[in-house]
C-alpha cells in the first residue's frame, strides 16, 4: 500500500489537504471508522482537522460533519493499486483481519481477507463480521483494494 510521503522526520506520514483517510470519529453510532477528507493538519498540535465524504457542502451548516483528530484517528488511504505478480507479498492474505469499506457505504468495518485480488484491477473478497450467520461473517464481498486497511482497534484511543 503506498501512501503519501510528506514525513514529519520521525518516520510516520502526514496526509496532505484534499486526501481520503478512514477516520475514527467521536459522536457518530458506535464511534465508527468513517471514508473522510484531509483539510488541514497542524504541525503545532499533530491533529488533523477532516470533513466527513458523506456529507454534501449545502448540508453541512456550522461545522457539521468537521473533525479535530489525533494522528492516531486517521489512516491514509493506499494511493494506487497493488501488482499481485510483482508486490503480492504485500497484500493482505486469507484469514488476516482488516478495516474495510462496506459496499455502496462510507463506513470502515472489522472483516478477514477471503481472497486478495489475482490481478491489478481486482478488488479483495472480504467478509464482514457479522453475528447473524452462525459462523460470524456475512459471504465475501468485493471491495477495492484502496478501502482494505490494517486493522485498528478503536478502543486504542
Amino acid at each position: 500500500a503506498v501512501v503519501s510521503t510528506q514525513s514529519t522526520g520521525e518516520g510516520s506520514l502526514i496526509c496532505s489537504p484534499g486526501e481520503d483517510v478512514a477516520a475514527l470519529c467521536d459522536g457518530l453510532e458506535d464511534d465508527n471508522w468513517i471514508l473522510a477528507e484531509v483539510y488541514l493538519y497542524s504541525n503545532s498540535t499533530s491533529k488533523y482537522q477532516v470533513k466527513d465524504i458523506d456529507i454534501e457542502e449545502d448540508e453541512r451548516g456550522e461545522g457539521a460533519g468537521n473533525h479535530t483528530l489525533s494522528r492516531r484517528r486517521v489512516i491514509p488511504l493506499p494511493l494506487r493499486k497493488l501488482n499481485p505478480t510483482t508486490h503480492g507479498h504485500l497484500l493482505f492474505q486469507p484469514g488476516h483481519k482488516v478495516l474495510a469499506l462496506y459496499p455502496q457505504t462510507t463506513c470502515f468495518y472489522p472483516a478477514t481477507i477471503h481472497l486478495p485480488p489475482q490481478r491489478e484491477e481486482d478488488d479483495y473478497q472480504v467478509m464482514f463480521f457479522d453475528n447473524y450467520y452462525a459462523e460470524g461473517y456475512a459471504p465475501p464481498l468485493p471491495v477495492p483494494q484502496r478501502y482494505v486497511l490494517e486493522f485498528r482497534d478503536k478502543k486504542k484511543k
